[in-house]
């Protein structure tokens, strides 16, 4: 593997959850489509059999070649997704994503004037992403709207006077 291409997340209202990863975040949109039944067999059966829009946004820089530093997240919502909820830590699955960011002040900040609080923000030791493995470290936890739990990390020496 190389990179991932995508993170695929079903939410419950899309113009709300675009309000967040669009606004709150400050993802790019770059596709806004509605996938009508029978979906794209790429799917499967069972996932494109109901009526879905999906969205995808970008955060980050292109390298021209479709890679760089850059996450693209696809946002849908379909009619099968009504009551359901997303995981918990500790239950099977996928329960948080995390992401690496350069400044988790201003992204602190950024998401708390457009109403989302963190749950989290925590100066540690890397606990083995990658080459921050054994170094200092901050982490951000936050909520978007359907409860699905974001990971910011950030890589800094550790501030005397804590963060956020």
């Amino acid at each position: 593997m190389k990179l991932s291409s995508h993170i695929a997340i079903g939410v419950s209202d899309l113009e709300r959850s675009l309000a967040f990863y669009r606004d709150a975040l400050g993802m790019t949109v770059i596709r806004d489509a509605t996938n009508e039944p029978p979906a794209d067999s790429l799917y499967g059966p069972e996932v494109g059999s109901t009526r879905r829009r999906e969205v995808m946004l970008r955060f980050g820089g292109n390298d021209g070649e479709g890679y760089g530093d850059r996450l693209f997240l696809a946002i849908s919502q379909s009619e099968e997704l009504a009551g359901n909820s997303p995981l918990h830590l500790g239950q099977i699955g996928i329960h948080h994503i995390g992401f690496w960011v350069d400044d988790i002040p201003a992204l602190a900040t950024r998401l708390r004037s457009a109403g989302y609080e963190p749950i989290s923000v925590k100066d540690t030791t890397g606990v083995g992403y990658g080459e921050s493995a054994d170094q200092p470290m901050r982490a951000m936890f936050v909520k978007d709207p359907d409860g699905t739990i974001l990971q910011f990390d950030e890589r800094v020496g550790v501030a005397a006077d804590g963060c956020c």
